[in-house]
């Protein structure tokens, strides 16, 4: 069907004409593009019909979170479309693929301390770790100055989502607007190197995705969503957008898949002061901004949806040409909380991206009303807090080699003295997924329990078992939890 003809069925459908506008073009905010983003509802079984009243429209199919990506038939804007397709019950939501801007209020003072990490109390957690070499963190933006001496231990190679071209292939990730390599310093700025800034974590692998091939930054929110995705199933644990759009369902969607393959997903509040209570995405963390007394920052955004606050006025980091520079915005505070993430992950390999979130949450510093609210959500995030929580934790597990029909040794140290100690598996990688019976949150996806096992009185469970003939060639993760501790993750391709 051609776009002439949707228009025609619309029409008959009994398409509204838009009587009210329910998208506002923003210039160089949030910018109508002709192109929409439309998901069909998950919870019931998709009609052919819901499907192809989007035919000869469909630019692309995102098949991991089923969005399409559409064209605005001849005629219709995006009010008209959002009404039509709406109105029929069978979408969970229509927006605009819309254009987004970094969100930022450049600043380029002289040379200042980062007031944050004391704020922060970044230095008492890094008594406790400096060094999470073993986790990648993302962030989607307008690409890295790739020479910066600051930056360039740390980078590995980044993936430029407009072409679609990984950087070792040739993909351009440097950054063309400068936003990018703010951001990248925020997370992680090589520290104790005799030069520069420090980031929340010193060594670390930082992943930059390129969205934006235009000097102004300015990206699709499919560009957005779809680099974070790619993203996590390229490893990353952490991945932050420092964009407009936050209020727009595929964020939520987006979300939800970085949660399910064990990576957490941040993305700024904004900085127009707005009140952000109309939606709460139960799988991305809203990030909003403070100032040096802890207060909020008059241009951040508020509300329902907010999870947390950093600091986000005077931030000073890597700037592009290999200088530093302190500009202020949600767009920084976003990447300092997707840091302190990638510390707890580091420091605590065994959690699940739940579990990581629950502690970067409940150890915020409570700022405003006790308790979680509309301004600040937990409060302001605190590395040292967050690393400390994470020392208690894991239960250590270690297996022996793992062949098929043979035993095999499994032990596990620091259990509660006679606890239950349950063996969770399974062959579908990394995620999250909740155990019941200990109340954990695990970082493996859709486990089962394979064996409860008892701990002697020193906490210790040790004991062989023989696998089952059937397993080789399959590659198997392996965790152990208990009531209220898991350990860390065993993964092995069973000979």
């Amino acid at each position: 069907m051609n776009k002439a003809l949707t228009l025609a069925a619309a029409i008959l459908l009994g398409a509204p004409l838009a009587a009210q506008s329910h998208f506002q073009d923003q210039p160089g905010f949030l910018e109508l593009t002709g192109r929409m983003t439309v998901r069909p509802l998950q919870n019931v079984e998709t009609s052919a019909e819901t499907r192809s009243r989007l035919d000869g429209l469909v630019l692309k199919h995102f098949s991991k979170v089923d969005e399409y990506l559409i064209s605005l038939p001849t005629g219709m804007t995006e009010d008209a479309v959002f009404e039509w397709l709406m109105a029929t019950g069978d979408y969970e939501y229509v927006h605009p693929d819309w254009m987004c801007y970094p969100l930022n209020t450049p600043n380029d003072s002289n040379f200042g301390q980062q007031w944050h990490h004391q704020n922060m109390e970044s230095e008492l957690g890094w008594d406790t770790i400096t060094d999470a070499s073993n986790i990648i963190a993302a962030f989607t933006d307008t690409g890295v100055d790739t020479n910066h001496p600051d930056l360039v231990n740390n980078l590995i190679p980044g993936y430029n989502q407009v072409s679609g071209v990984w950087q070792n292939l040739g993909g351009d990730i440097e950054d063309i607007n400068g936003h990018g390599t703010w951001v990248g310093g925020c997370i992680g700025a090589e520290g104790n190197n005799g030069i520069g800034v420090a980031g929340m974590a010193w060594n670390i692998q930082l992943m930059p995705i390129r969205v934006s091939e235009d000097p102004s930054g300015g990206a699709y929110l499919s560009d957005l969503t779809d680099g974070a995705r790619v993203a996590v199933d390229n490893g990353a644990s952490t991945i932050s957008a420092s964009y407009s759009g936050v209020e727009n369902g595929s964020i939520g969607t987006t979300g939800t898949y970085i949660k399910g393959q064990g990576g957490l997903y941040f993305y700024a509040a904004g900085n127009s002061n707005a009140n952000h209570s109309s939606f709460d995405y139960p799988d991305v963390i809203v990030v909003g901004a403070t100032t040096s007394s802890d207060a909020k920052a008059s241009f951040s955004s508020f509300g329902l949806a907010v999870d947390c606050v950093a600091p986000g006025v005077g931030i000073e980091s890597t700037a592009r040409g290999g200088g530093y520079s302190d500009p202020s915005g949600t767009s920084f505070s976003t990447p300092l909380t997707n840091g302190v993430a990638a510390m707890i992950f580091a420091q605590n390999p065994g959690l699940s991206a739940q579990g990581v979130e629950d502690i970067l949450l409940s150890t915020c510093d409570d700022l405003g009303a006790a308790g979680e609210d509309n301004t600040f959500g937990h409060g302001l995030v605190n590395l040292r807090a967050a690393v400390e929580a994470g020392v208690a934790s894991p239960l250590v597990l270690t297996m022996g080699n793992m062949v098929a029909g043979a035993s095999v040794n499994i032990r596990v140290d620091d259990c509660t003295a006679f606890a239950s100690v349950l063996l969770a598996y399974t062959f579908r990688g990394l995620g999250s997924s909740f155990e019941p019976s200990t109340g954990e949150t695990l970082g493996i996806n859709n486990h089962r329990i394979g064996l409860t096992l008892s701990a002697d009185g020193f906490g210790i469970v040790d004991t062989n078992r023989v696998l089952p003939s059937g397993l080789s060639g399959r590659t198997i993760w392996v965790q152990m939890t208990e009531t209220g501790n898991v350990s860390n993750i065993h993964n092995e391709t069973i000979s």
